[in-house]
């Protein structure tokens, strides 16, 4: 067997990279890290230039999660260890497959752990399968009631549960989302046909090109100066004719 293991490291807080790279240097010899990335692209690219032995994966990334990047690079021969800051009940899903995970603040004990597993797996010849990983994501996205919808900003990430959205907005490739308690839009790099394949269709509809809305927040639909709806933050929006019989369609089955 090898003494050690070509590594990339994926996350795109280059704090969490930099305390990572020098646990694994100062307690973890086996591992010799050929490559950090803190973004999606440059994850992707690099991975399929390198083929590493083992990634160390962030599952939230600047603009998608680490599971649309495996899904993206298909059938892997590397080990994985996730990095996660998800909380107690959502780490069930990793107990019961065989992937590896540290979590969130880093604890050099933990990845030291991680690492022994890894090595064991390496040696054992052991290969993690894709539906072993889509459990993984399947089952966060259903336990973890707080991070249905992740966005990923250049400063922040947000985790927004789906009832408190008030509405989605289109802007061009953007799509920004207005959520309840909060005096403030949120951005997000997708387009709003990509979150709109994944919501809820009997709680939401589109109204225009422009907008979707959650039916759970729409206050009245005012016939006056052209159709529009009054939403739950007062803001008005205007309903396309070709909605508007479907709408009330919508309202009246709830």
């Amino acid at each position: 067997m090898k003494d050690t293991f070509r590594t990339v490291l994926v996350d795109d807080e280059t704090n969490n990279l930099k305390v990572l790279r020098h646990f694994l240097k100062m307690y973890c010899p086996s591992i010799n890290v050929i490559a950090s990335c803190d973004s999606y692209d440059s994850a992707l690219k690099t991975i399929q230039e390198e083929s590493p032995d083992v990634v160390f994966l962030d599952i939230v990334l600047d603009r998608d999660t680490s599971f649309d990047l495996l899904d993206e690079l298909g059938e892997h021969p590397f080990q994985i260890i996730f990095s996660t800051a998800y909380d107690e009940y959502a780490i069930q899903a990793f107990k019961y497959s065989a992937v590896d995970y540290i979590l969130k603040p880093l604890v050099i004990e933990n990845v030291i752990a991680a690492v022994q597993r890894v090595e064991e797996r390496i040696r054992n010849n052991e290969i993690v399968e894709m539906k072993q990983i889509k459990h993984i994501s399947r089952s966060l996205k259903t336990n973890h009631p707080s991070n249905y919808i992740t966005i990923s900003g250049a400063n922040r990430v947000d985790f927004i549960n789906p009832i408190d959205i008030v509405y989605l907005k289109s802007s061009g490739r953007y799509t920004e989302f207005y959520v309840s308690k909060r005096k403030f839009k949120i951005v997000s790099s997708k387009s709003i046909g990509q979150y709109e394949e994944n919501l809820d269709k009997t709680s939401y509809y589109r109204i225009n090109n422009s907008f979707v809305i959650n039916l759970t927040h729409l206050v009245n639909i005012n016939k006056n100066d052209g159709n529009y709806c009054e939403m739950s933050n007062g803001d008005k929006l205007p309903i396309s004719r070709r909605r508007y019989e479907g709408l009330l369609r919508m309202m009246k089955s709830l």
